[in-house]
């Protein structure tokens, strides 16, 4: 056949650029010398969307402004973000769980506008499973010792970028070693994060979470657990953490905006205690 389109496999999800105009997913989008592809130049939000309505949109954007300005990218405009993923939330037409992603890029290489876009999606299956199963980690060093991020901010410690390479490195490593995901360590042990989750344990009714200091991106999932869990009544905070911390725990969470809250199920291939809050916990980051 002479149009080539008609032969193309539909592609899930909608893609819409900042300026509201709706793009087909299976076509090119993107400059081949945009920098966001070339050199990971870029900052990026991913959220959840239930019956069509974005959680803590606000706190996403907020943080999207932050990982811009360390960049140092121009401010993104709030407003222009809200009418374009709007309009993608509009286009995917889902009931239920669906997740965006809202992308921005340094632009052509040779200069010119930044490039800005938001591609909405269903919520994978992987994900979903690893709410009800839970998740096997391995631990991975991170190559770096505890240092507050301003000692060193061309690191851009705390700014969620597109530089992924070593996430993403991060999981396929675990995969290969029998696991789920990772978790982050510094050279001295210290707990950071995983790959794209924070990691929360509970002892009793006390959460905690490592510090953000050695670099670890702020967690929205995290921040507004804590804050749920604060009002049923849980201690939380901040603390140094330990592999034999975790595993001394009543139970060990991946938290993040989409996936929520994944039970660790192992760590080195050894079973950690399965909390019976792991329900309360999946309720508490359900709460707005």
């Amino acid at each position: 056949m002479s149009d080539s389109s008609a032969s193309r496999a539909p592609v899930p999800g909608t893609l819409v650029h900042l300026d509201g105009t709706v793009a087909d997913r299976a076509r090119p989008a993107l400059r081949a010398d945009d920098l966001g592809v070339l050199r990971g130049d870029g900052v990026f939000e991913a959220l959840l969307i239930v019956d069509g309505r974005p959680r803590h949109l606000d706190e996403h954007l907020a943080r999207l402004a932050r990982s811009a300005a360390a960049l140092g990218l121009s401010a993104p405009d709030a407003e222009a973000w809200r009418r374009c993923l709007a309009v993608a939330i509009d286009g995917h037409g889902v009931v239920g769980e669906s997740y965006a992603r809202l992308v921005l890029t340094r632009g052509p290489e040779s200069g010119g506008p930044e490039t800005g876009y938001v591609l909405v999606d269903p919520v994978p299956a992987s994900t979903r499973r690893a709410r009800a199963e839970g998740v096997r980690t391995v631990t991975v060093t991170r190559g770096v010792l505890p240092a507050p991020a301003d000692r060193a901010p061309w690191l851009l410690s705390g700014a969620k970028t597109l530089s992924y390479a070593v996430n993403m490195a991060a999981q396929r490593w675990a995969r290969a070693h029998g696991a789920d995901d990772a978790i982050f360590l510094a050279e001295d042990g210290t707990v950071l994060e995983a790959p794209t989750a924070a990691v929360v344990v509970a002892s009793a009714r006390t959460l905690r979470t490592p510090p953000l200091d050695p670099g670890i991106l702020e967690s929205i999932a995290q921040r507004r657990l804590f804050d749920a869990a604060a009002g049923a009544g849980w201690k939380c905070g901040h603390a140094r953490l330990s592999v034999a911390d975790l595993r001394a725990a009543d139970g060990v969470w991946l938290v993040s905006s989409v996936r929520l809250a994944a039970r660790v199920t192992s760590i080195d291939a050894v079973p950690c205690a399965q909390s019976p809050r792991h329900d309360e916990i999946l309720e508490l980051m359900r709460a707005d």
